[in-house]
C-alpha cells in the first residue's frame, strides 16, 4: 500500500494537472499554421522576458515583438551574453548589470540570475504576472531540460512565486518561421490562461512551468500540438574530441538517435513534427516508496563519534 506522503503527493499533483489541464485544453485543438494562433484578446500583463541566449538573440527579440503587439508590458532581464547549457547555476558575488534603454537589461550572469534579479531587484516594486524565457535556439526536450538555461530561468522564476513558460525551437533554415509560430503561441497560452483562471485567481498552480518546443518546419508543415511526458532521453548527445593542444578538449553536440520504443514521448513527437507542450515543477525529489528499496537499505546509519 502507498504510504501517506505518496497519496498526498499524488492527490496534489492530480489537482494541479486538472486545474492547469482544465484551463487550457481548449489549444489542443489548435494547428496548423500561425495564422490564427495568438489572435484572441487578453488584459495587459506585466512580464518579465529573459532566455539564455542573450538579450539581443534572435527568437527574444520575436517574443518580445509578439508580447508587445498583444499589449503586454514587457520588460527584458536576459544575460549579457550566451549562458546556453548553464542549467540552475547562480553567480555569488559582485553581478554588473547594464540597462540597454527602453525596457531592457543585460545581466552579466546565468539565465538563473536574470530571472531572479528581475522579480527580486530590477522590478521588485512592480511585481510580474508571469515570466517567458526564450525563444531559445534549438529544442530543450527530455533529459536535456535538466542542462537547459532557458527551462531553468523559468523554474527559477517559479521559486519566486511568479509563473513561467520556457520557449525553444528547433535550429535549421525554417528558424525564423518557428520563432514566429513559438511567440505567436505564447501569447494563445497567456491569453487562455488568463481568460480561464480558477478560483485562486492563479495564472498556474504553483511552481509549474510550461515547456514549450516548436520544430524548425516550413510553414504550413506542421502536424499540431500535443501535451507530451519528457522522455527519458535528449535530442542530442554530447561528444568530446581531442584539439590537438596538449591538455584540452573539444565538446560539441550532436543529434541523438530517435529514442527506442518510445512514440509519445516529447522527444518522438516533436521529432515527428509536432509542438510539444510539457508540464514540469522543478522538483528533484522522488516519492517516499521509489526512495524505499535505497532507504530501507541505510535505515540503521548511527551518528559518527568524535575522533578520540
Amino acid at each position: 500500500m502507498a504510504s501517506c506522503d505518496t497519496l498526498r503527493r499524488t492527490n496534489l499533483m492530480s489537482n494541479r494537472l486538472r486545474l492547469l489541464l482544465s484551463s487550457i485544453l481548449v489549444i489542443a485543438v489548435l494547428l496548423p499554421g500561425a495564422a490564427g494562433i495568438g489572435s484572441a484578446q487578453t488584459r495587459s500583463l506585466r512580464i518579465l522576458l529573459t532566455n539564455d541566449d542573450g538579450f539581443d538573440s534572435a527568437g527574444l527579440k520575436t517574443m518580445h515583438a509578439a508580447l508587445r503587439a498583444a499589449g503586454h508590458r514587457v520588460t527584458v532581464v536576459a544575460p549579457a551574453s550566451n549562458q546556453s547549457s548553464t542549467s540552475m547555476s547562480m553567480t555569488s558575488g559582485v553581478i554588473k548589470v547594464e540597462s540597454k534603454g527602453d525596457g531592457v537589461w543585460a545581466v552579466y550572469g546565468t539565465p538563473a540570475d536574470a530571472a531572479v534579479i528581475g522579480i527580486a531587484h530590477i522590478l521588485r516594486d512592480t511585481p510580474q504576472d508571469l515570466v517567458v524565457s526564450g525563444t531559445n535556439a534549438g529544442a530543450n526536450l527530455g533529459t536535456s531540460t535538466n542542462n537547459s538555461g532557458t527551462v531553468s530561468a523559468a523554474i527559477a522564476a517559479t521559486r519566486y512565486g511568479v509563473p513561467a513558460i520556457a520557449t525553444s525551437a528547433g535550429t535549421g533554415a525554417a528558424s525564423a518561421a518557428a520563432y514566429d509560430v513559438a511567440a505567436a503561441l505564447a501569447n494563445q497560452l497567456i491569453s487562455t490562461l488568463d481568460a480561464s483562471r480558477p478560483p485562486d485567481g492563479k495564472l498556474l498552480p504553483d511552481r509549474i512551468v510550461i515547456n514549450m518546443n516548436v520544430p524548425a518546419i516550413a510553414d504550413g508543415k506542421l502536424m499540431g500540438i500535443r501535451w507530451a511526458p519528457l522522455s527519458a532521453r535528449s535530442s542530442y548527445a554530447r561528444v568530446y574530441s581531442d584539439t590537438g593542444t596538449p591538455n584540452e578538449v573539444r565538446s560539441q553536440l550532436t543529434a541523438a538517435p530517435p529514442p527506442a520504443g518510445e512514440q509519445d514521448s516529447d522527444v518522438a513527437l516533436f521529432r515527428q513534427g509536432y509542438i510539444t507542450l510539457t508540464l514540469l515543477d522543478g522538483d528533484v525529489s522522488i516519492s517516499t516508496t521509489a526512495a524505499a528499496p535505497v532507504t530501507s537499505r541505510l535505515s540503521k546509519l548511527a551518528l559518527p563519534q568524535p575522533a578520540r
